[in-house]
């Protein structure tokens, strides 16, 4: 049977010759209520302390499973990045060369684009002091008549 504070201090007792003083045995028993009910509150309070911490615990452990369990995650990812990085690598690598090589391909085209422009344009000045000359000597020829005057054929 549980018994309250308040059972306490309704506690009646049957009043006897010779008994106890009445006036006493109730100051006893409130004081006794009091305690009573004052252990009771600071029981709850401590049941209720003990349930969130239990609360707690259990929840800390279902998350510890949850944290084991993304780094878990976490390594496997780890190791699968440092599987694929030399395939990354190599790709990286293959590429930058194909780009040295059309690059290099590229030079050569315009360095025998250039030099077939410089053979053109030394053969053009070739010929173009040759006709110089050509034109030249014509020229000075024509002169040299206009000098000298025109030429009468003689008798």
């Amino acid at each position: 049977m549980k018994i309250t504070p308040l059972d306490i201090q309704q506690q009646q007792f049957r009043v006897k010759f010779r008994g106890f003083d009445m006036v006493e045995v109730d100051n006893f028993l409130d004081a006794v209520a009091n305690e009573w009910e004052e252990l009771l509150r600071e029981n709850n309070r401590l049941k209720e302390e003990d349930r969130q911490k239990t609360e707690k615990i259990e929840e800390t452990q279902r998350g510890g499973k949850g944290i084991e369990e993304c780094s878990g995650f976490g390594q496997q990812i780890c190791e699968e990045i440092k599987k694929q990085c030399p395939k990354g690598r190599d790709l990286i690598i293959e590429e930058a060369r194909g780009n040295a090589r059309r690059i290099i391909e590229a030079a050569q085209t315009q360095a025998i684009q250039l030099q077939t422009e410089i053979s053109r344009l030394s053969r053009q000045r070739e010929e173009f002091k040759a006709s110089l000359k050509i034109h030249g000597g014509n020229a000075s020829r024509l002169l040299e008549s206009v000098r000298e005057g025109p030429s009468i054929p003689g008798p």
